[in-house]
């Protein structure tokens, strides 16, 4: 805003300057036709015969008698007419106006008289003109700095109330009130849309865990009742199913939790390395019961300010993901102020990372293996909470990396 009211005052102080010029060129070319109407006037009423030589205020001759004076009056001559501006003094002039008429005898005669008074005129009204057109172009430019300074500051205030919408401060408004103009306006719709989208998307949230806490009582009692059933394959799989629901529900509350958490309360210092190497070792033996290996690689591991537990969770599923759609050789990264997991796997397309962060999404080929499709949207909603981004990338030769970068805490 403030660039556009420069760039404005700024037009207008060219468009102003052009007028100035043009106004200036006008009236001298109107006093100048003024002139010559008056020396025409002067050489109609003139005997040429009677003449009797140049004076300081009018030069009256023969066209073709033009001794003793300066060589620019004789090319005016041959052009009819016009202003000579000469480098010296001629009867205590510097500037003459010339015109070629006809005396009352109907001879060609040449008529000039001295500019010096009507160029003082005109340098005066241009100077005035020009003290004028400075001091208006200096208030413009002031008036413009300042008012869009004002509105840059407001501008300011949408843009970062945007940019903390952006980031899930769902709470973030810019505070404006007042209805004056169209950046007020601007703001007061953006706080109302604001306000809107926080009610539904807690209300969704909240519908979401509800609907999760409600059906636990009764999976809890349908558990129950299958347990006290005799033992077979189809009570092994029916409990299996349910155990594959209860996970779904606790995981659908845990992001509705994660996502509904605001602030920094429950934030600590967190060593990156050591929390690598924890998850490291809690899940060696859960990897290795899936016939399968955990590595691990530190590389100067940071610290940062973070939720230690919403980390682990967001690792955990990591590696679960990994467990279940990756290879045989799973990783567990800390790298500088980055932490996450990559596998040997098939991996995924880079076309489908946009799909897979996003709740209840599985891919195609995921349809026949374990999972509900939550495990990443959860990574992202932990990462949502830190303020930090979800890193997907493929591993060459193959596989699959996933990285929290916590850069911003």
């Amino acid at each position: 805003m403030l660039r556009l009211s420069l760039l404005l005052s700024l037009i207008f102080a060219i468009g102003f300057a052009v007028a100035i010029t043009v106004a200036l060129i006008l009236s001298q070319r109107a006093i100048e036709r003024r002139i010559d109407t008056s020396l025409a006037a002067l050489a109609g009423a003139a005997v040429l015969e009677d003449a009797r030589g140049d004076s300081p205020t009018m030069i009256l001759r023969s066209p073709s008698d033009l001794g003793g004076l300066p060589g620019p009056f004789g090319r005016a001559v041959v052009r009819g007419g016009g202003t000579v501006d000469l480098r010296d003094d001629f009867l205590r002039s510097e500037q003459w106006r010339v015109l070629v008429a006809r005396d009352s005898q109907n001879a060609p005669v040449m008529v000039a008289v001295p500019l010096d008074r009507s160029t003082q005129a005109q340098e005066l009204m241009a100077g005035i003109l020009w003290a004028t057109a400075a001091v208006v172009i200096a208030l413009t430019l002031a008036l413009g700095v300042g008012t869009g300074l004002l509105a840059q500051r407001r501008l300011a205030r949408i843009n970062d109330t945007l940019g903390e919408l952006a980031k899930g401060d769902l709470s973030a408004r810019t505070g404006h009130a007042r209805s004056r103009d169209d950046l007020d306006d601007i703001a007061r719709n953006l706080d109302h849309s604001a306000g809107e989208l926080e009610r539904l998307v807690a209300q969704t949230r909240n519908l979401s865990a509800s609907i999760a806490h409600d059906l636990r009582t009764p999976l809890a009692r349908l558990r129950a009742q299958l347990e006290m059933l005799p033992k077979g394959e189809g009570r092994s799989d029916a409990l299996e199913e349910i155990n594959r629901l209860t996970g779904i529900f606790d995981t659908i509350m845990r992001v509705a939790r994660i996502e509904a958490t605001q602030g920094r309360e429950g934030f600590e210092t967190v060593h990156l390395g050591d929390l690598a190497s924890d998850m490291a070792e809690t899940f060696g033996p859960v990897v290795e019961d899936a016939g399968k290996t955990l590595l691990l690689t530190l590389e100067r591991p940071g610290t940062v300010h973070a939720d230690r537990q919403m980390l682990v969770q967001a690792l955990a599923n990591l590696i679960q993901n990994a467990i279940v759609h990756g290879g045989d050789q799973i990783t567990v990264l800390a790298k500088g102020v980055t932490l996450g997991v990559e596998d040997n796997g098939p991996g995924v397309d880079p076309a489908q990372y946009s799909e897979i962060v996003k709740p209840m999404v599985r891919l195609d080929e995921s349809r026949t293996t374990e999972g509900s499709g939550l495990g990443l949207a959860l990574v992202r909603a932990v990462a949502d909470r830190h303020g930090a981004t979800l890193e997907l990338s493929p591993k060459q030769p193959q596989g699959f990396c996933a990285v929290l970068n916590l850069a911003n805490l």
